[in-house]
């Protein structure tokens, strides 16, 4: 049986391009776990896992963990303190409605519609959604950052 996932385990992230780390930082009552990905391919494990965690997050994603643990599609390698800088709940973006439609922040509780275009700032917010394990991977391959990432 496949290990509990619990916050601040360490996720080992296979990529055609080499070995990726996340965080799980937060677990969300509807979302579910939230893993903030780091940057940097690794063929070797660092020597502690502190180090890759002090790295500003590539992207933050809810992903099914547990699930993905379960299968073996990533491995829960550590488990160091979310750093202080990760423990707020981060604020999401939204559009509803497909192109065109309202823009919407979210922080885990209220959702705010905004009456105007997103902020440079705001566009750095992750976007809210649930990512399957092969977007997770193509995210990282890639290189992903929520600023260059269109929801609309």
């Amino acid at each position: 049986m496949a290990k509990k996932v619990k916050l601040g385990d360490i996720l080992q992230v296979l990529t055609a391009e080499g070995v990726a780390y996340a965080q799980v930082t937060h677990k969300h009552p509807e979302f579910g776990f939230l893993i903030r990905v780091f940057p940097g391919f690794h063929a070797s494990p660092p020597e502690t896992f502190a180090s890759v965690v002090e790295a500003e997050p590539q992207f933050s994603a809810f992903f099914v963990v547990q699930s993905a643990v379960n299968q073996g599609l990533l491995a829960v390698v550590g488990n160091v303190p979310v750093s202080p800088a990760l423990q707020a709940f981060p604020t999401f973006r939204a559009r509803a409605g497909g192109p065109g439609g309202s823009l919407w922040l979210w922080d885990g509780e209220d959702e705010t519609r905004l009456e105007r275009g997103l902020s440079e700032e705001e566009m750095r917010y992750p976007v809210r959604g649930i990512i399957s394990a092969p977007l997770l991977v193509e995210r990282i391959e890639k290189g992903y950052r929520a600023h260059t990432h269109e929801i609309w």
